[in-house]
């Protein structure tokens, strides 16, 4: 199911920048990296840390309580923390210009 409702226009979300949302009672935090939207669950798998506030490198996202960065793309973790990946979400531009989920 298309979640596009509560969503945040697609020119407000900067490079390197987040967005936490909440669809369905689940928390997701969107992103936008290298130009590209990606949204993951905002929890890290490590220590379910939100994720909200974690920096952004190319496509990697780190948690702001340990550092454990995952692969936007893929929500695959790197380093000896965590091998639990993320789940992702695919994220599109509806026609009017709000950024748009789709929930699994």
């Amino acid at each position: 199911m298309a979640i596009t409702d509560t969503l945040i226009p697609a020119v407000d979300l900067g490079d390197k920048q987040t967005v936490p949302v909440t669809l369905n009672s689940t928390n997701i935090l969107i992103c936008k990296a290298n130009g590209e939207f990606y949204a993951v669950d905002n929890q890290c798998t490590h220590q379910r840390a939100e994720l909200t506030g974690g920096r952004i490198r190319n496509c990697y996202l780190a948690c702001p309580l340990h550092g454990v960065r995952f692969d936007l793309r893929t929500g695959e973790p790197m380093g000896e923390l965590t091998r639990v990946p993320l789940q992702t979400y695919d994220v599109s531009v509806a026609e009017n210009g709000n950024l748009q989920i789709e929930l699994g």
